[in-house]
C-alpha cells in the first residue's frame, strides 16, 4: 500500500516537473502576432470529395458541424471472395475523388441539424474514369446528414492508424459509388463514434501545453483527475485546417503566368488572410477569434500529391499546376518529423467550450501565440 502511494506521489511529481519545463517553454515565446480576418470557410462531409464553401460555420465536437462525418471503404477480398479488409479511400492515392463534389443543405438547422441533407454529385462524364457508361443512375444522390444508426451493420475502419467503428449506409448508396468508381465501396456513417488523437498533435498532449489551460491540461495527467483526450471523426489529424491568403499567393508566383493556385486544392477548413508574409503561419501556436474561439495549432500539414489534381480530370493536371507538389518540395520541407513532403498550414483544434459558438466570414481573429520553433510532426516539444 505505501508503495503505491509513493508511486503516486513520485508520478504526480513527475507530471508536476513536466509541466513546470512546458509553462517555461509556453511562456517564454511571444504571445501576439498578426491581426488576421477570415476569407474563406469549407466543409467536407465526406472525406476526400470535394467539399462546399460556407459563410457562417458553426464549431462541432470534433470540427466544423457536418465536416467529414462519412467516408469512403474500398472492400477488399480474396480469392474466396471473402473480405480481408477496408482500406479508406484517400484524395492523395484516388485523385479520381476530385470529381466527387459534397455539401451540406442545413436548413438553417445546424448542431442537431435533424433536417439537414448531403448532397454528392458526380462529374466524371467523358472522363478517363467514365466506368458508369452504362448506369442510368442519376449522376446526384441525396443522404441525411444524421442518419439513424438503428440497424445498420458496423464495420471496423481505419485512417492513419487510428481506428473507429463506422455504420455502414446501405447498398443503394454502395453501388452508387461502386458503379463511379470502378471498384467495391461502401459509404459509411461514424455515428456517435470517433477516432482517438495520436501522438502530440492534441492539446491534452504537452505540445498543447497554453497559457491559461495549464491547470485544466494537468487534470488530465495527475493521476485521478479527470482527463478526456480529444477524439476526431474522418478528419485527417486534428479537427481544423488552417491555411493563408498569403501564402497560398506565394505558391501562385511559383507557376507560370496565367495560372494560379486554387487554394480548394489544399482543403482547408479556414482560410485568413492579414499574415506578415507568407509562411509565417509555421510558427503559429493558438489563434483567437472573435466571440472567444480560441483555436490551438498543434502540428504542420505535410502535402501529398493531391493537390496537383486537375478537377475536370480527376488526372494529375497536364499544365504547370501539375507541379506544384515538386515546386514546393524544393524548399517546403520545413518538418523534420515529415522530411520528404512539403509542408502548408497547420492543423488546430477548438476547446469544448467553443462549441456551438460561430466562425463566419470578415470574423476577425488574432495569433495569441508565437512558437520559437517549428513544431516537429509526432513529436513533442521537448523532443525536438
Amino acid at each position: 500500500m505505501l508503495f503505491g502511494v509513493v508511486s503516486d506521489v513520485a508520478m504526480a511529481a513527475a507530471v508536476l516537473l513536466t509541466a513546470l519545463g512546458v509553462l517555461a517553454w509556453v511562456t517564454s515565446r511571444p504571445h501576439s502576432g498578426d491581426m488576421l480576418e477570415v476569407s474563406q470557410l469549407y466543409v467536407y462531409p465526406v472525406k476526400s470529395l470535394r467539399g462546399t464553401a460556407l459563410k457562417t460555420a458553426h464549431v462541432g465536437k470534433y470540427g466544423m458541424v457536418g465536416d467529414r462525418t462519412f467516408s469512403l471503404q474500398r472492400v477488399h477480398r480474396n480469392e474466396n471472395k471473402e473480405i480481408t479488409r477496408y482500406e479508406t479511400v484517400l484524395a492523395g492515392y484516388y485523385l479520381q475523388m476530385a470529381l466527387f463534389r459534397a455539401s451540406v443543405e442545413f436548413n438553417e438547422e445546424f448542431e442537431n441539424a435533424p433536417g439537414a441533407e448531403v448532397i454528392v454529385s458526380w462529374h466524371g462524364r467523358g472522363t478517363d474514369f467514365d466506368t458508369a457508361r452504362n448506369v442510368h443512375t442519376e449522376d446526384q444522390i441525396r443522404f441525411p446528414l444524421r442518419p439513424s444508426i438503428e440497424g445498420r451493420e458496423k464495420i471496423d475502419t481505419v485512417l492513419h492508424t487510428s481506428e473507429a467503428p463506422a455504420y455502414d449506409m446501405g447498398d443503394e448508396y454502395a453501388t452508387w459509388f461502386s458503379d463511379r468508381l470502378g471498384m467495391e465501396i461502401r459509404l459509411v456513417y461514424i455515428g456517435d463514434g470517433s477516432r482517438p488523437v495520436l501522438g502530440s498533435f492534441a492539446p491534452n498532449s504537452r505540445a498543447g501545453l497554453l497559457k491559461g489551460r495549464l491547470v485544466s491540461r494537468l487534470r488530465g495527467l495527475v493521476p485521478g483527475l479527470a482527463y478526456t483526450p480529444e477524439r476526431l471523426v474522418f478528419n485527417d489529424i486534428a479537427h481544423y485546417l488552417v491555411v493563408t491568403e498569403e501564402s497560398n499567393n506565394q505558391v501562385t508566383s511559383r507557376l507560370e503566368a496565367g495560372y494560379e493556385m486554387d487554394v480548394r486544392k489544399f482543403r482547408p477548413n479556414i482560410v485568413v488572410k492579414g499574415a506578415s508574409g507568407p509562411f509565417v503561419e509555421d510558427y503559429w501556436g493558438e489563434l483567437t477569434f472573435d466571440g472567444g474561439i480560441q483555436m490551438p495549432l498543434t502540428a504542420n500539414c505535410y502535402r501529398c500529391q493531391s493537390i496537383t489534381v486537375d478537377y475536370n480530370t480527376g488526372k494529375t493536371a497536364t499544365d504547370d499546376r501539375g507541379m506544384v507538389w515538386k515546386k514546393l518540395n524544393k524548399d517546403r520541407r520545413v518538418d523534420k518529423g515529415a522530411k520528404y513532403s512539403p509542408v502548408f498550414g497547420r492543423y488546430g483544434y477548438c476547446f469544448g467550450e467553443s462549441s456551438g459558438k460561430k466562425l463566419f466570414l470578415g470574423q476577425k481573429a488574432q495569433v495569441t501565440y508565437i512558437n520559437k520553433e517549428r513544431t516537429t510532426f509526432g513529436m513533442f516539444p521537448g523532443q525536438m
